[in-house]
Protein backbone atom coordinates (compact mmCIF):
# COMPACT_ATOMS: atom_id res chain seq x y z
CA UNK A 1 0.00 0.00 0.00
CA UNK A 2 1.41 3.38 -1.48
CA UNK A 3 2.12 6.55 0.91
CA UNK A 4 -0.39 8.21 -1.58
CA UNK A 5 -3.08 7.04 0.07
CA UNK A 6 -2.44 9.62 2.37
CA UNK A 7 -3.16 12.42 0.09
CA UNK A 8 -6.87 12.06 0.04
CA UNK A 9 -7.08 13.05 3.88
CA UNK A 10 -4.56 15.83 4.17
CA UNK A 11 -6.24 17.18 1.11
CA UNK A 12 -9.82 17.50 3.89
CA UNK A 13 -7.17 18.18 6.68
CA UNK A 14 -6.29 21.37 4.89
CA UNK A 15 -9.95 22.79 3.84
CA UNK A 16 -10.87 22.17 7.22
CA UNK A 17 -8.59 24.03 8.58
CA UNK A 18 -9.26 27.08 5.47
CA UNK A 19 -12.30 26.90 7.03
CA UNK A 20 -14.20 25.95 3.80
CA UNK A 21 -17.43 23.90 4.40
CA UNK A 22 -17.01 20.39 5.42
CA UNK A 23 -19.30 19.51 2.36
CA UNK A 24 -16.55 20.99 -0.11
CA UNK A 25 -13.44 19.52 2.39
CA UNK A 26 -15.09 15.99 2.05
CA UNK A 27 -15.60 16.04 -1.71
CA UNK A 28 -12.16 17.31 -2.39
CA UNK A 29 -11.31 14.79 -0.92
CA UNK A 30 -12.97 11.60 -2.09
CA UNK A 31 -12.73 12.78 -5.56
CA UNK A 32 -8.76 12.32 -5.31
CA UNK A 33 -9.62 9.13 -3.51
CA UNK A 34 -11.86 7.93 -6.07
CA UNK A 35 -8.77 8.83 -8.81
CA UNK A 36 -6.02 7.26 -7.02
CA UNK A 37 -7.77 4.03 -5.81
CA UNK A 38 -9.37 3.76 -8.97
CA UNK A 39 -13.23 3.92 -7.40
CA UNK A 40 -15.81 4.03 -10.12
CA UNK A 41 -18.61 6.56 -9.91
CA UNK A 42 -21.46 3.24 -9.45
CA UNK A 43 -18.97 2.43 -6.08
CA UNK A 44 -18.88 5.92 -4.79
CA UNK A 45 -22.28 6.26 -5.33
CA UNK A 46 -23.41 3.57 -3.17
CA UNK A 47 -21.02 3.97 -0.64
CA UNK A 48 -22.08 7.46 -0.23
CA UNK A 49 -25.76 6.32 -0.40
CA UNK A 50 -25.32 3.55 2.38
CA UNK A 51 -23.59 6.03 4.76
CA UNK A 52 -27.01 9.00 5.03
CA UNK A 53 -29.58 6.04 6.37
CA UNK A 54 -26.75 5.26 9.21
CA UNK A 55 -27.03 8.32 10.47
CA UNK A 56 -30.52 9.65 10.11
CA UNK A 57 -31.38 6.45 11.70
CA UNK A 58 -30.09 7.97 15.27
CA UNK A 59 -33.38 8.01 16.77
CA UNK A 60 -32.39 8.54 20.26
CA UNK A 61 -30.88 11.85 19.69
CA UNK A 62 -33.68 13.28 17.34
CA UNK A 63 -36.28 12.27 19.67
CA UNK A 64 -34.38 13.90 22.92
CA UNK A 65 -33.34 16.99 21.12
CA UNK A 66 -36.86 17.54 20.09
CA UNK A 67 -38.22 17.16 23.53
CA UNK A 68 -35.85 19.17 25.01
CA UNK A 69 -36.54 22.56 22.38
CA UNK A 70 -40.28 22.12 22.98
CA UNK A 71 -39.50 22.03 26.93
CA UNK A 72 -37.28 25.26 26.11
CA UNK A 73 -40.39 26.54 24.87
CA UNK A 74 -42.64 26.69 27.53
CA UNK A 75 -39.46 28.27 29.92
CA UNK A 76 -38.96 25.03 31.64
CA UNK A 77 -34.93 24.82 31.60
CA UNK A 78 -34.83 28.60 32.49
CA UNK A 79 -37.11 28.12 35.24
CA UNK A 80 -34.68 25.22 36.20
CA UNK A 81 -31.59 27.60 35.90
CA UNK A 82 -33.51 29.94 37.92
CA UNK A 83 -34.01 27.41 40.72
CA UNK A 84 -30.20 26.34 40.73
CA UNK A 85 -28.91 29.73 40.98
CA UNK A 86 -31.02 30.29 44.33
CA UNK A 87 -29.27 27.44 45.57
CA UNK A 88 -25.82 28.71 44.50
CA UNK A 89 -26.19 32.48 44.23
CA UNK A 90 -23.82 34.04 42.04
CA UNK A 91 -21.45 30.69 42.27
CA UNK A 92 -22.58 29.63 38.37
CA UNK A 93 -19.15 27.32 37.97
CA UNK A 94 -20.85 25.05 40.78
CA UNK A 95 -23.92 24.29 37.97
CA UNK A 96 -21.28 24.25 35.38
CA UNK A 97 -19.81 21.51 37.13
CA UNK A 98 -22.98 19.96 38.10
CA UNK A 99 -23.94 19.69 34.47
CA UNK A 100 -20.78 18.10 32.76
CA UNK A 101 -20.92 15.94 35.70
CA UNK A 102 -24.89 15.07 35.19
CA UNK A 103 -23.79 14.72 31.46
CA UNK A 104 -21.13 12.20 32.36
CA UNK A 105 -22.73 9.75 34.47
CA UNK A 106 -25.83 9.64 32.04
CA UNK A 107 -23.50 8.81 28.62
CA UNK A 108 -21.78 5.91 30.88
CA UNK A 109 -24.97 4.49 31.79
CA UNK A 110 -26.62 4.60 28.60
CA UNK A 111 -23.12 4.16 26.30
CA UNK A 112 -24.19 6.56 24.12
CA UNK A 113 -23.55 10.77 24.39
CA UNK A 114 -25.33 12.58 21.89
CA UNK A 115 -28.73 12.13 23.18
CA UNK A 116 -27.76 13.17 26.78
CA UNK A 117 -26.12 16.47 25.37
CA UNK A 118 -29.39 16.99 23.89
CA UNK A 119 -31.12 17.15 27.46
CA UNK A 120 -27.98 18.69 29.20
CA UNK A 121 -26.95 20.99 26.40
CA UNK A 122 -29.58 23.19 26.70
CA UNK A 123 -29.47 24.06 30.53
CA UNK A 124 -26.24 24.56 29.95
CA UNK A 125 -26.58 26.91 27.56
CA UNK A 126 -29.40 28.72 29.65
CA UNK A 127 -27.44 28.65 32.64
CA UNK A 128 -23.85 30.62 31.20
CA UNK A 129 -23.71 30.36 27.69
CA UNK A 130 -21.21 28.89 24.83
CA UNK A 131 -18.42 28.83 27.29
CA UNK A 132 -15.30 27.55 25.37
CA UNK A 133 -14.26 25.14 27.97
CA UNK A 134 -17.54 24.38 29.43
CA UNK A 135 -18.36 23.08 25.99
CA UNK A 136 -14.70 21.08 25.86
CA UNK A 137 -15.58 19.78 29.22
CA UNK A 138 -18.78 18.03 27.93
CA UNK A 139 -17.40 17.11 25.20
CA UNK A 140 -14.05 15.39 27.33
CA UNK A 141 -16.30 13.86 29.75
CA UNK A 142 -18.73 11.94 27.20
CA UNK A 143 -16.01 10.51 25.16
CA UNK A 144 -14.18 9.23 28.44
CA UNK A 145 -17.56 7.53 29.09
CA UNK A 146 -19.61 6.26 25.94
CA UNK A 147 -15.41 4.54 25.23
CA UNK A 148 -15.34 2.87 28.49
CA UNK A 149 -19.00 2.24 29.09
CA UNK A 150 -20.21 -1.21 30.10
CA UNK A 151 -23.31 -0.56 28.07
CA UNK A 152 -21.60 0.64 25.16
CA UNK A 153 -20.34 -0.77 21.97
CA UNK A 154 -17.04 0.72 21.82
CA UNK A 155 -16.59 -1.11 24.93
CA UNK A 156 -18.02 -4.51 23.24
CA UNK A 157 -15.50 -4.11 20.31
CA UNK A 158 -12.52 -3.56 21.88
CA UNK A 159 -13.03 -6.29 24.69
CA UNK A 160 -13.69 -8.74 22.01
CA UNK A 161 -10.18 -7.49 19.89
CA UNK A 162 -8.89 -7.71 23.39
CA UNK A 163 -9.82 -11.39 23.94
CA UNK A 164 -11.19 -10.18 27.85
CA UNK A 165 -14.72 -9.99 29.41
CA UNK A 166 -16.73 -6.64 29.16
CA UNK A 167 -16.44 -6.21 32.82
CA UNK A 168 -13.01 -7.15 33.41
CA UNK A 169 -12.60 -4.34 30.21
CA UNK A 170 -14.19 -1.94 32.34
CA UNK A 171 -13.49 -2.91 35.95
CA UNK A 172 -9.29 -1.50 33.99
CA UNK A 173 -10.52 1.66 32.46
CA UNK A 174 -12.65 2.75 35.44
CA UNK A 175 -9.65 5.05 37.38
CA UNK A 176 -9.27 6.72 33.76
CA UNK A 177 -12.54 7.35 33.11
CA UNK A 178 -13.08 9.14 36.34
CA UNK A 179 -9.64 11.09 35.89
CA UNK A 180 -11.08 11.95 32.44
CA UNK A 181 -14.32 13.21 34.19
CA UNK A 182 -12.22 15.59 36.90
CA UNK A 183 -10.42 17.10 33.94
CA UNK A 184 -13.89 17.68 32.32
CA UNK A 185 -15.21 18.71 35.36
CA UNK A 186 -12.13 21.37 36.23
CA UNK A 187 -12.20 22.61 32.75
CA UNK A 188 -15.89 23.68 32.90
CA UNK A 189 -15.87 25.15 36.02
CA UNK A 190 -12.66 27.30 35.82
CA UNK A 191 -13.66 28.31 32.51
CA UNK A 192 -16.81 29.60 33.73
CA UNK A 193 -15.38 30.86 36.86
CA UNK A 194 -13.22 32.68 34.79
CA UNK A 195 -15.80 34.57 32.18
CA UNK A 196 -18.53 34.27 33.87
CA UNK A 197 -21.76 34.26 31.94
CA UNK A 198 -21.33 35.12 28.59
CA UNK A 199 -25.23 35.33 27.86
CA UNK A 200 -26.00 38.57 25.87
CA UNK A 201 -28.36 39.75 28.76
CA UNK A 202 -29.65 38.37 32.13
CA UNK A 203 -33.45 38.33 32.27
CA UNK A 204 -35.00 39.89 35.54
CA UNK A 205 -36.94 37.41 37.64
CA UNK A 206 -40.40 37.81 36.96
CA UNK A 207 -42.24 34.33 37.25
CA UNK A 208 -43.65 34.10 41.00
CA UNK A 209 -41.57 31.24 42.76
CA UNK A 210 -44.29 28.75 42.66
CA UNK A 211 -45.16 28.82 38.97
CA UNK A 212 -41.31 28.70 38.58
CA UNK A 213 -41.09 25.29 40.65
CA UNK A 214 -44.00 23.84 38.42
CA UNK A 215 -42.24 25.10 35.06
CA UNK A 216 -39.00 23.60 36.68
CA UNK A 217 -40.23 20.41 37.16
CA UNK A 218 -40.46 18.92 33.48
CA UNK A 219 -36.90 19.57 32.35
CA UNK A 220 -35.56 18.28 35.24
CA UNK A 221 -37.98 15.24 35.49
CA UNK A 222 -36.74 14.99 32.03
CA UNK A 223 -32.75 14.82 32.98
CA UNK A 224 -33.42 12.36 35.85
CA UNK A 225 -34.98 9.74 33.34
CA UNK A 226 -32.33 9.98 31.00
CA UNK A 227 -29.52 9.58 33.36
CA UNK A 228 -31.02 7.52 35.56
CA UNK A 229 -33.86 5.43 33.36
CA UNK A 230 -31.24 1.87 32.96
CA UNK A 231 -30.97 1.87 37.36
CA UNK A 232 -35.09 3.03 37.26
CA UNK A 233 -36.07 0.21 35.36
CA UNK A 234 -34.20 -2.20 37.56
CA UNK A 235 -37.32 -0.99 40.10
CA UNK A 236 -39.68 -2.84 37.82
CA UNK A 237 -37.68 -6.10 37.66
CA UNK A 238 -36.22 -5.18 34.58
CA UNK A 239 -38.86 -4.14 32.45
CA UNK A 240 -38.17 -1.28 30.77
CA UNK A 241 -40.31 1.54 31.13
CA UNK A 242 -37.95 4.45 30.63
CA UNK A 243 -37.56 4.18 26.66
CA UNK A 244 -36.96 6.96 24.89
CA UNK A 245 -40.33 7.23 23.38
CA UNK A 246 -41.71 6.73 27.23
CA UNK A 247 -39.47 9.51 28.42
CA UNK A 248 -40.62 12.21 25.67
CA UNK A 249 -43.97 11.31 25.66
CA UNK A 250 -44.07 11.95 29.66
CA UNK A 251 -41.94 14.88 30.02
CA UNK A 252 -44.47 16.38 27.17
CA UNK A 253 -47.81 15.08 29.39
CA UNK A 254 -45.98 16.57 32.42
CA UNK A 255 -45.16 19.95 30.54
CA UNK A 256 -48.34 20.05 29.40
CA UNK A 257 -49.89 19.57 32.91
CA UNK A 258 -48.33 21.90 34.83
CA UNK A 259 -47.61 25.19 32.58
CA UNK A 260 -50.96 24.66 31.26
CA UNK A 261 -49.41 24.92 28.11
CA UNK A 262 -51.29 24.04 24.57
CA UNK A 263 -51.15 20.71 23.69
CA UNK A 264 -50.85 21.54 19.84
CA UNK A 265 -48.33 24.19 19.82
CA UNK A 266 -46.27 21.69 22.00
CA UNK A 267 -46.34 18.98 19.73
CA UNK A 268 -46.11 21.35 16.80
CA UNK A 269 -42.74 22.58 19.07
CA UNK A 270 -41.36 19.27 19.14
CA UNK A 271 -42.19 19.00 15.30
CA UNK A 272 -39.99 22.33 14.74
CA UNK A 273 -37.42 21.00 17.74
CA UNK A 274 -36.36 17.72 15.02
CA UNK A 275 -35.07 20.41 12.45
CA UNK A 276 -31.98 21.27 12.76
CA UNK A 277 -30.55 17.63 14.12
CA UNK A 278 -32.36 16.37 10.93
CA UNK A 279 -30.37 18.93 8.90
CA UNK A 280 -27.01 18.32 10.97
CA UNK A 281 -27.62 14.30 10.81
CA UNK A 282 -28.13 15.01 6.90
CA UNK A 283 -25.32 16.68 6.28
CA UNK A 284 -23.24 14.54 8.46
CA UNK A 285 -24.22 11.62 6.26
CA UNK A 286 -23.18 12.73 2.92
CA UNK A 287 -19.65 14.35 4.40
CA UNK A 288 -19.10 10.61 6.10
CA UNK A 289 -19.94 9.16 2.61
CA UNK A 290 -16.60 10.99 1.66
CA UNK A 291 -15.18 9.82 4.54
CA UNK A 292 -15.51 6.16 3.20
CA UNK A 293 -14.23 6.50 0.17
CA UNK A 294 -11.06 7.06 1.76
CA UNK A 295 -11.71 4.03 3.82
CA UNK A 296 -12.51 2.38 0.92
CA UNK A 297 -8.62 2.68 -0.26
CA UNK A 298 -6.82 1.75 2.69
CA UNK A 299 -6.21 5.09 3.98
CA UNK A 300 -7.09 4.63 7.70
CA UNK A 301 -5.12 1.38 7.58
CA UNK A 302 -2.17 2.70 6.05
CA UNK A 303 -1.84 5.40 9.21
CA UNK A 304 -2.63 2.15 11.76
CA UNK A 305 0.34 0.49 9.92
CA UNK A 306 2.65 2.99 10.54
CA UNK A 307 2.28 2.78 14.01
CA UNK A 308 2.45 -0.25 14.02
CA UNK A 309 6.10 -0.19 12.44
CA UNK A 310 7.18 2.50 14.72
CA UNK A 311 10.43 1.59 17.14
CA UNK A 312 9.05 -0.18 20.49
CA UNK A 313 10.04 3.13 22.90
CA UNK A 314 7.71 5.14 20.99
CA UNK A 315 4.85 2.76 19.75
CA UNK A 316 2.28 3.66 21.75
CA UNK A 317 2.71 7.19 21.37
CA UNK A 318 2.41 6.29 17.75
CA UNK A 319 -0.16 3.85 18.57
CA UNK A 320 -2.43 7.01 20.08
CA UNK A 321 -1.72 9.52 17.63
CA UNK A 322 -2.76 6.69 15.04
CA UNK A 323 -6.36 5.97 16.18
CA UNK A 324 -6.54 10.18 17.05
CA UNK A 325 -5.67 11.17 13.90
CA UNK A 326 -8.02 8.46 12.36
CA UNK A 327 -11.18 9.52 14.52
CA UNK A 328 -10.80 13.14 13.23
CA UNK A 329 -12.19 12.50 10.01
CA UNK A 330 -13.78 9.35 10.75
CA UNK A 331 -15.31 9.73 14.02
CA UNK A 332 -19.04 8.91 13.01
CA UNK A 333 -18.71 5.71 14.49
CA UNK A 334 -16.09 5.49 17.11
CA UNK A 335 -16.96 2.07 17.30
CA UNK A 336 -16.03 1.60 13.70
CA UNK A 337 -12.80 3.44 13.79
CA UNK A 338 -11.90 1.09 16.83
CA UNK A 339 -12.54 -1.63 14.50
CA UNK A 340 -9.93 -0.56 11.43
CA UNK A 341 -7.49 0.58 14.26
CA UNK A 342 -7.02 -1.56 17.39
CA UNK A 343 -7.12 -5.04 15.36
CA UNK A 344 -4.08 -4.15 13.35
CA UNK A 345 -1.99 -2.93 16.55
CA UNK A 346 -3.09 -5.18 19.12
CA UNK A 347 -1.38 -7.77 17.14
CA UNK A 348 1.63 -6.40 17.48
CA UNK A 349 1.00 -7.48 21.64
CA UNK A 350 -1.05 -4.26 23.39
CA UNK A 351 -2.30 -4.83 26.56
CA UNK A 352 -6.10 -4.40 27.41
CA UNK A 353 -5.07 -0.86 29.07
CA UNK A 354 -3.13 0.03 26.50
CA UNK A 355 -5.96 -0.78 23.74
CA UNK A 356 -8.51 1.07 26.28
CA UNK A 357 -5.87 4.15 26.06
CA UNK A 358 -6.04 3.83 22.63
CA UNK A 359 -9.92 4.00 22.20
CA UNK A 360 -10.10 6.98 24.95
CA UNK A 361 -7.52 8.70 22.23
CA UNK A 362 -10.02 7.70 19.48
CA UNK A 363 -12.81 9.12 21.47
CA UNK A 364 -10.70 12.50 22.06
CA UNK A 365 -10.27 12.37 18.44
CA UNK A 366 -14.04 11.77 17.66
CA UNK A 367 -14.79 15.37 19.76
CA UNK A 368 -13.47 17.62 16.81
CA UNK A 369 -14.61 15.33 14.10
CA UNK A 370 -17.01 16.89 12.17
CA UNK A 371 -19.29 13.33 11.62
CA UNK A 372 -19.37 13.09 15.36
CA UNK A 373 -22.88 13.43 16.24
CA UNK A 374 -21.67 14.39 19.71
CA UNK A 375 -20.28 17.17 18.00
CA UNK A 376 -23.53 17.75 16.46
CA UNK A 377 -25.64 17.83 19.53
CA UNK A 378 -23.23 20.62 20.78
CA UNK A 379 -23.97 22.28 17.78
CA UNK A 380 -27.20 22.64 18.51
CA UNK A 381 -27.55 23.32 22.09
CA UNK A 382 -25.08 26.15 22.37
CA UNK A 383 -26.09 27.11 18.65
CA UNK A 384 -23.05 27.28 17.09
CA UNK A 385 -21.64 25.99 13.31
CA UNK A 386 -20.20 22.51 13.51
CA UNK A 387 -16.52 23.77 12.21
CA UNK A 388 -16.59 26.49 15.56
CA UNK A 389 -17.39 23.73 17.75
CA UNK A 390 -14.74 21.64 16.43
CA UNK A 391 -12.22 24.21 16.28
CA UNK A 392 -13.26 25.35 20.27
CA UNK A 393 -12.54 21.89 21.19
CA UNK A 394 -9.71 21.42 19.60
CA UNK A 395 -6.77 22.77 21.80
CA UNK A 396 -8.65 21.06 25.01
CA UNK A 397 -9.03 17.57 23.47
CA UNK A 398 -4.85 17.77 22.33
CA UNK A 399 -4.00 19.02 25.92
CA UNK A 400 -6.04 15.41 26.90
CA UNK A 401 -4.19 13.18 23.79
CA UNK A 402 -0.81 14.72 25.93
CA UNK A 403 -2.27 13.83 29.11
CA UNK A 404 -2.75 10.11 26.62
CA UNK A 405 0.17 10.05 25.39
CA UNK A 406 2.30 10.85 28.45
CA UNK A 407 0.56 7.83 30.61
CA UNK A 408 1.03 6.11 27.39
CA UNK A 409 4.70 5.78 28.35
CA UNK A 410 3.59 4.42 31.42
CA UNK A 411 1.01 2.14 31.27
Amino acid sequence: MSVIVILPLLIIIAALIMKKHMMIAGISGAIVAMIIGRVGLASATKIIMDAIPGMMSMTVPIMYSATALAVAKTGGFDALLRLSRKVVGNKVYLVAAAIVIIQALATYAAGLGAGNTMVTGPLAFAAVGAVPELIAGMAIATAASFETSPASAESATLSKIAGIDVSSYVSQMFPLTVLFWLIGVALAAYGVWRRGSLLKEEKKETMPTGQMVRTAIPPLYFIIVVVAGTYLNKLFGGYHVFTPPFNMVSTLVLAIILTKSSMDKVAENLIQGSSFILTRLFAIGVFLGFINILAEIGTFKYIAQIAASAPAFIFIPAALLAGFLVAVPAGAYSVGVISLVVPVLSAIGLTPLQMGLVALAIGMGTQMSPVQINVAALSQTFEMEIESVVRNNAPYVLGVLGVLIILGLFL
